[in-house]
C-alpha cells in the first residue's frame, strides 16, 4: 500500500471585514458568516475531512457561532483552536494600527494576555481548553513560543514557507530547508530548535519538482523575466494549497509535487468568510461561493483516488510528529 499521507484543513475562524481598513475593536464587527458553515461542514463529512476551525474573540462571544462550532465538535470529528486577531482581543494597550495588528509586534507580556483572554474565553464557550494556534496575518516569530507553552499549547500552524514581508514589520519565512512538522528554535522559528511547540507550516510549494537550487532562489528571480518564462512555457509557479489562491488544478498540481518530493503531511487553509457570499472578495454571491465548495468537493474526491489519505485534526498531530 501506498504511503499514508496526514491531510489538514485549518480555517482561519472569525469576523467579516475588509483588508486594509481600519483596525477597531471586537464590537465594530460581526460574525454572521459562521452560520454559512453547514454546507461546508457537510462536504467535510462526506469525505471523511477533520477540519481544524481556528476561532478569534468576536466568534468565542457570539453564542449563535459557538453553538453551531460546539455542534461541529461534538457531532463530527473536528476540532476547535485558536486565532489571535490582536486588534479585536482584549486587553487593548497598544495603539490600533496595521503594526500592531501582526502579534509579533506586541510585547511579549501583552501577547501572554490577550492569550490567555482568548485561551479562557474559547475554553469557557466550548468545554474544551485549545491547544492548536495560528496567529491572524501570520503574525508569528519567536517572541510567541514561550507564550504558547506556558498557556499549554502543543502545535502551531503560522509559518509559510517561502513568504516574504514587504515592509519590515510583517512577518517573513521565506525557504524552509525541511517543510516537514518540526520544534522551531526561539531565535528562527524555521529552523529546528528546543521548542516544545510542534510547528506544522503551510502547504506551499511548487507546481511540479524543481532543483533545490530554484527552490531556494526563486523568489530573487525578475517576476516578468524568468518566472513569468517558467510558468508560460515550463508549467512551473508556487501555489498555496488554498482554494481561494488556487484552482482545482493547481491543488492537484501541488499535491502531486509534494507528496512526490517525499513530504508526509498536506496543509490546507482558508477564511470561514470565505464561505458567505459577500464575506469575502474571493465569494462575492452565492454562485461564488457553490463554485467554491464544487472546487472543493472535486479536489478531495482526486485526491482520496490517487492516495491513501489520512484525515486529521492539527491537535493530532501532536502525537504523530512527538520527538523521539
Amino acid at each position: 500500500m501506498d504511503k499514508e499521507i496526514r491531510f489538514l484543513v485549518t480555517i482561519d475562524t472569525e469576523e467579516e471585514r475588509e483588508w486594509g481598513s481600519d483596525y477597531k475593536d471586537h464590537t465594530h464587527y460581526t460574525v454572521e458568516n459562521i452560520q454559512w458553515l453547514e454546507p461546508l461542514q457537510n462536504l467535510f463529512n462526506k469525505h471523511g475531512v477533520k477540519p481544524t476551525y481556528l476561532i478569534d474573540y468576536p466568534v468565542a462571544i457570539d453564542k449563535k457561532a459557538v453553538a453551531i462550532l460546539k455542534r461541529f465538535l461534538n457531532a463530527y470529528q473536528a476540532e476547535i483552536g485558536t486565532h489571535l486577531h490582536p486588534w479585536v482581543n482584549p486587553p487593548y494597550k497598544e495603539e490600533p494600527g496595521v503594526v500592531s495588528s501582526f502579534t509579533h509586534n506586541l510585547p511579549r507580556e501583552l501577547q501572554f494576555e490577550k492569550m490567555k483572554v482568548l485561551t479562557d474565553t474559547i475554553a469557557g464557550a466550548v468545554g474544551v481548553a485549545p491547544v492548536t494556534y495560528r496567529a491572524g496575518r501570520y503574525g508569528f516569530d519567536g517572541s510567541t513560543l514561550p507564550v504558547l507553552e506556558e498557556l499549554g499549547y502543543t502545535v502551531d500552524t503560522s509559518v509559510v514557507p517561502f513568504r516574504r514581508g514587504k515592509k519590515s514589520y510583517e512577518p517573513s519565512f521565506g525557504y524552509l530547508e525541511n517543510i516537514e512538522p518540526y520544534y522551531p528554535d526561539y531565535e528562527n522559528v524555521c529552523k529546528p530548535g528546543a521548542s516544545r511547540i510542534l510547528e506544522v507550516p503551510l502547504t506551499v510549494g511548487f507546481s511540479k519538482k524543481v532543483p533545490v537550487l530554484l527552490e531556494k532562489n526563486y523568489f530573487d528571480l525578475p517576476n516578468i523575466g524568468l518566472r513569468r518564462f517558467m510558468k508560460k512555457t515550463l508549467d512551473i509557479d508556487v501555489y498555496w494549497l488554498r482554494p481561494s489562491y488556487a484552482g482545482l488544478r493547481e491543488m492537484l498540481q501541488l499535491s502531486d509535487a509534494m507528496i512526490a518530493g517525499g513530504h508526509t503531511f498536506l496543509n490546507m487553509m482558508f477564511h470561514s468568510n470565505e464561505l458567505m457570499p459577500g464575506g469575502s472578495k474571493y465569494c462575492k454571491t452565492e454562485e461564488d461561493v457553490q463554485a467554491y465548495l464544487k472546487r472543493l468537493d472535486a479536489y478531495f474526491d482526486a485526491l482520496n483516488k490517487r492516495y491513501n489519505i489520512h484525515y486529521v485534526t492539527l491537535r493530532e498531530m501532536a502525537a504523530l510528529y512527538s520527538p523521539r
